[in-house]
């Protein structure tokens, strides 16, 4: 069991690394405050019963669609590892880990996303912010 002065020490010599992890940690906490029911209301109701659409010319010249692709793409990939570090602080980091599979483009996807979407505690968390939002519930798929 350390003592007093061995946590004093301890503090005292890591004084600013301690002060950028709690920086760090309260940035990931407001940007998934914010960020979170931002990408769970713009999901179309129907997102999960629809048949996808895989056109990559949607947004016009292909280096406008690529250029967007790949910035959502890092988006998704920031939630990602921005839900992970909320799997250990306080924080919704199943629901940061969803949003940004979501915003991912990858084999294999809708799968996992029905996975996720299907347990219980992460389609109620969804079916509240949306609600409080006046947004319709996501219609699920009869294998949930």
């Amino acid at each position: 069991m350390p003592t007093v002065y061995e946590l004093s020490d301890f503090f005292e010599r890591y004084t600013t690394e301690i002060a950028v992890l709690a920086g760090f940690s309260v940035l990931l906490f407001f940007l998934a405050l914010f960020g979170l029911p931002l990408i769970i209301i713009a999901i179309p109701a129907n997102y999960f019963v629809r048949p996808k659409n895989h056109r990559l010319d949607r947004y016009g010249h292909p280096v406008v669609t690529a250029i967007l692709l790949a910035a959502k793409n890092i988006l998704g990939l920031v939630f990602i590892v921005i839900g992970i570090v909320l799997l250990f602080m306080p924080g919704q980091g199943l629901l940061a880990i969803f949003a940004g599979i979501m915003l991912l483009n990858f084999p294999g996807k809708r799968r996992l996303e029905l996975a996720i979407i299907c347990r219980p505690s992460i389609s109620r968390a969804i079916g509240w912010i949306r609600s409080r939002a006046k947004k319709p519930p996501l219609i699920l798929p009869d294998e949930c």
